[in-house]
């Protein structure tokens, strides 16, 4: 033994998972972390998903304890992000990063559409109607961004500035007894968390062989983090309502 370590196998024929990779074709990013020959093959980018299934496993609990709808809606939506992302970042192929982005809009256009009912401009009858029908357009829409080169992580982008927007536009004519202290932690999480996914991407924060720490699993941590605290401020709008 010479006390250096041998070089990682990356991702071949023969791998798990290549099969699916040739079949549906690679994702439209590569993350820093190196893509590993293994049935989870980017392991700190899919263990550190468990954080999204912690804030699930919580709202779950609040639900059963206090009969919140949020915490419900919540626990649910966030368990499917969380759950989704993993598969993707262990498997690496464009079908189940479409499945990634199914989880991502499937939480972010429910609040789109809850914050639009809120605004007044939906009726409450509408908000499943158009949940749904702006999860499924743009999951179809998705393809077609791909044939066009065009970053499918625009969308998710959209949705988050829409969520910002309308809760600012709300908290200025709030009620006194609405506190949005949790909703700003919210926003300054997720910030903190783009940050490190641009980091991330760009190279500026990047060691391929680091399989612990990466700035797309500081990401996913953070986001989730940022998920919590949007629970807790739906879950006192509702408590006061």
């Amino acid at each position: 033994m010479n006390g250096t370590a041998a070089p990682e196998k990356l991702l071949q024929p023969g791998c798990p998972w290549w099969d699916m990779r040739v079949a549906w074709g690679e994702p439209n990013v590569k993350w820093c972390e190196a893509t590993v020959c293994a049935w989870v093959n980017e392991p700190a980018n899919a263990w550190s998903n468990l954080a999204y299934l912690a804030v699930a496993l919580w709202c779950a609990w609040r639900w059963r304890v206090t009969g919140s709808r949020a915490m419900a809606r919540f626990a649910w939506t966030t368990w499917l992000v969380g759950a989704f992302s993993f598969a993707f970042h262990a498997t690496n192929n464009f079908a189940t990063q479409l499945l990634d982005f199914v989880g991502m809009y499937v939480l972010a256009f429910l609040l789109v559409a809850l914050n639009l009912h809120r605004m007044g401009w939906l009726s409450r009858e509408r908000v499943g109607a158009v949940h749904v029908g702006l999860t499924v357009g743009c999951t179809l829409l998705v393809p077609v961004m791909r044939l066009a080169g065009v970053p499918y992580q625009l969308v998710v982008l959209g949705a988050v500035l829409v969520i910002v927007g309308t809760e600012v536009r709300l908290s200025r004519r709030k009620d006194p007894r609405e506190s949005y202290r949790d909703f700003w932690l919210a926003v300054g999480l997720m910030a903190a968390a783009a940050a490190c996914s641009v980091a991330d991407v760009t190279r500026a924060w990047c060691d391929p062989d680091n399989h612990w720490v990466q700035g797309h699993a500081a990401w996913h941590v953070l986001s989730a983090l940022a998920l919590l605290f949007t629970a807790r401020h739906h879950a006192g709008l509702e408590l006061r309502r």
